[in-house]
């Protein structure tokens, strides 16, 4: 899912906000210091563990009928097909936030239940055996007519609207985090997969998309009101989790992006969206097609579900949701040049891949949903550099994962024990994990960046595939993709992921080169400057450093330490011309570095990344000094520079004849 617009609800042990300077008093009423890891009351330790799997669920049906658009109520009806796990059980439990429970059967008998603190329990007339499915029936009634953006979310016509689509009312459905239970009863929850099904019998006229495939599209008579009425049938046959399950009624436009001129031929690629709208939609969302092939390629795994639709709909919380097949999108995704919606389509998309064939197993390792579609962004960034050049396509791509490395160092200040890891079960709803500042969209893409130069292309991306083919249409955590990391590569990656997943917190770091011109020798002085106690030790990093000298090729150093200070000492033929840190971003770390302004004025004339030209772009910008000035106004005018270096350059040169 995009960035999702809601609330954090901040409670001890979650940092809602990475903000640093919210702090907890130091000690409770019992005058014994405070650890927001653990109730102080209770002593009870703070943290959200996944619900037991009683049953396997293997398929659900819904049955729904809005008998009036004009309100939002349905009729539903759930068949869930399930069958005890290990042992024999006589009590099923759902999560059931919003249904109204009538009555409940199994196998055809009647079921005493209650619904209770948003749960449905049911007591079986007989214990099922481990193993043998059974069939429950829960008929229900739902008013959501006060949901916002939460379960099912109705959004009335206006009558005078200039939009056919505006004049009418609509239904749309958000289940991610654990929403869907809000519209009908399941396992809410990611740690379950099945497949489904849904019937919606509405009045004629209306749109109606779901996942999967649409298997059938009949007449069904007419409602109260005298009005035709239309039932659908869509099934989604392969199995997926309950936050997935998604379902629009509108009057929208379709648009078919596929076809056999097509990026990918033989796909059904619709896009709906509202009438007035498709001129400019077509254009925005023409590159649909292209970015599947393109992930199909990549991620070596044929795009997984019947078909891609993708469904811009009115009252939308959040940037897109990546529903099994049908992903919802934003309106304001309607509006731009084309290229400008690229990074919300190609992460939507990607979650097809990762977050819906593979799907974390629980809300502690969001990352490998977010991370991934998030990384996304760059991989067809740079896949879109590469119709021109491959310095294009390194430059795209770097300009993505600095806009993420720029994200985190703004918010991310955290620190143990106060602040709660990227992967970290401690959070006060499931809806806090994707606004945390320790941020699985932003540094979970950033953790991918670094396994990629760390492994290089050839081994990533076999892991990759690896990890997506044997965990398909399945649950993950982060250790089982670090496993597969590791079998690739054959190196040891478990201090990687603890430092960068699992604990909270960026290195911050002062880097300082220092030439002896009679020992002929690059002094090379860093120090981790962020806090470092007990429980927040130094990073161990490993920074490679780029030196060029006069008429000769660039050799390439390596820093590993571990420590909060370190001394690198390198012996060379000459005065280098440029040096260069960490060019191409190995390490997410912020670095304030000091070196010769030679070094810097190279770096923005001919640096050998998009990294360092930006990086010295914005060093040189008020340095008091001519030649800054004069290598800023020439990158600035240089016409065969990328545009953001320019553009940074000439900030430059205003801020530097400002003296600022």
């Amino acid at each position: 899912m995009a960035a999702v617009m809601l609330p954090t609800f901040a409670a001890i042990g979650q940092d809602s906000a990475g903000d640093a300077s919210a702090k907890p008093a130091d000690k409770h009423d019992s005058g014994l210091p405070i650890d927001p890891r653990i109730d102080p009351v209770t002593g009870r330790q703070l943290g959200n563990w996944a619900p037991d799997r009683d049953f396997d669920h293997l398929h659900m049906s819904l049955d729904l009928d809005f008998p009036d658009m004009q309100q939002a109520e349905l009729i539903g009806v759930m068949r869930l097909r399930s069958a005890a796990i290990a042992s024999a059980k006589s009590v099923l439990t759902l999560d059931c936030k919003g249904p109204a429970v009538k009555s409940v059967t199994c196998d055809g008998a009647t079921c005493k239940f209650e619904s209770r603190d948003g749960k449905l329990i049911i007591q079986l007339p007989r214990a099922a055996a481990p193993g043998m499915p059974v069939e429950f029936v829960v008929k229900y009634m739902l008013d959501f007519s006060k949901n916002r953006g939460a379960g099912l979310t109705y959004s009335s016509g206006k009558a005078d609207a200039d939009s056919i689509t505006r004049q009418f009312p609509q239904i749309h459905a958000q289940g991610e985090a654990q929403l869907n239970s809000l519209w009908f009863p399941c396992h809410d929850f990611p740690n379950e997969k099945l497949t489904t099904e849904i019937y919606v019998t509405v009045e004629e006229g209306y749109e109606v998309i779901s996942n999967g495939r649409l298997e059938e599209k009949t007449s069904a008579g007419t409602g109260p009101d005298g009005l035709k009425r239309t039932r659908w049938h869509w099934l989604q046959d392969k199995p997926h989790s309950a936050y997935l399950v998604t379902l629009v009624i509108g009057k929208l436009a379709r648009l078919d992006l596929g076809g056999p001129e097509s990026g990918r031929p033989g796909m059904d690629i619709p896009v709906f969206t509202p009438f007035g709208t498709e001129d400019s939609v077509r254009d925005l969302y023409s590159q649909t097609p292209e970015m599947i092939a393109h992930f199909e390629k990549m991620f070596d795994e044929p795009y997984p579900w019947d078909q891609y639709a993708q469904c811009l709909v009115r009252d939308f919380v959040a940037g897109g949701m990546e529903n099994t097949g049908c992903t919802l999108m934003t309106l304001g995704s309607a509006r731009g040049e084309p290229g400008s919606q690229d990074d919300l389509i190609s992460h939507e998309l990607a979650h097809q891949w990762f977050g819906d064939l593979v799907t974390c197993k629980t809300w502690a390792h969001i990352w490998l949903n977010e991370g991934w579609a998030s990384y996304a962004e760059a991989v067809w960034n740079e896949h879109k550099g590469e119709r021109t050049s491959a310095e294009k396509a390194r430059t795209a791509y770097q300009k993505t994962i600095r806009g993420f490395i720029q994200s985190q160092r703004a918010r991310n200040r955290t620190n143990a024990p106060a602040g709660a890891a990227m992967v970290s079960n401690r959070y006060s709803n499931p809806d806090a994990v994707f606004t945390k500042a320790e941020d699985p969209y932003a540094k979970g893409a950033l953790v991918l960046h670094m396994l990629r130069q760390r492994l290089g292309d050839e081994l990533f991306w076999k892991a990759t595939r690896d990890y997506l083919n044997k965990f398909k249409f399945s649950v993950a955590e982060t250790d089982d993709f670090r496993r597969e990391m590791e079998r690739v590569s054959g190196q040891n990656l478990q201090r990687f992921f603890d430092q960068w997943t699992t604990r909270c917190g960026l290195p911050r770091l002062n880097a300082e080169f220092e030439w002896d011109d009679a020992a002929r020798t690059l002094k090379v002085s860093i120090e981790q400057t962020q806090k470092i106690d007990y429980l927040n030790p130094a990073f161990a990093l490993s920074l490679p450093v780029r030196v060029k000298s006069e008429g000769s090729e660039a050799q390439w150093f390596t820093i590993d330490f571990d420590t909060t200070k370190t001394v690198a000492v390198f012996q060379l033929d000459s005065k280098p011309t440029q040096v260069t840190l960490d060019p191409n971003m190995n390490v997410i770390a912020a670095v304030d570095v000091k070196k010769d302004l030679a070094w810097w004025i190279e770096d923005l004339l001919h640096g050998p990344s998009y990294a360092a030209k930006i990086a010295a772009a914005e060093y040189l910008t008020g340095v008091p000094d001519k030649r800054a000035q004069a290598a800023l106004t020439r990158a600035a005018a240089d016409q065969l520079e990328d545009d953001t270096v320019r553009e940074a350059a000439w900030r430059g040169v205003g801020l530097t004849v400002a003296g600022k």
